[in-house]
């Protein structure tokens, strides 16, 4: 019975099912909220479906992450290290991008008193 949850296609079903219900969780939060912060948190879990689809599409089972140490000889049987190291530098970079958001979602609630997205009008005019 466990055998079956041993098998690649299995595992990339169980992660393209997990990554889009999680990136319609995200989805939800941002139609429906109207709280900057909730916005900026949605857009954040959408972003990490993103993270979660991509790095497991790229799993296979029997592979091993590649760690190399003096006694490798071959470099057969490894994970490609490419897409981790592409998703670790989005990673970075989307922390910085919430980090800057929820900052400047701060300095607009200090000044103005509101963080209501639709009673953002200042620039309307």
């Amino acid at each position: 019975m466990l055998d079956f949850f041993n098998n690649t296609q299995t595992i990339h079903m169980i992660i393209i099912i997990g990554s889009m219900a999680l990136f319609f969780i995200g989805f939800y939060g941002i139609a429906t909220q109207k709280n900057l912060v909730k916005v900026l948190v949605s857009f954040d879990i959408m972003e990490s479906a993103l993270f979660l689809f991509f790095i497991g599409l790229h799993y296979q089972v029997g592979l091993v992450a590649p760690i190399v140490d003096k006694n490798l000889k071959t470099f057969t049987g490894m994970v490609d290290p490419v897409p981790q190291a592409m998703i670790l530098t989005t990673i970075v970079i989307g922390l910085a991008v919430l980090a800057l958001g929820l900052s400047f979602g701060i300095e607009y609630y200090k000044l103005t008193g509101r963080n209501d997205i639709s009673k953002m009008n200042e620039l309307r005019d």
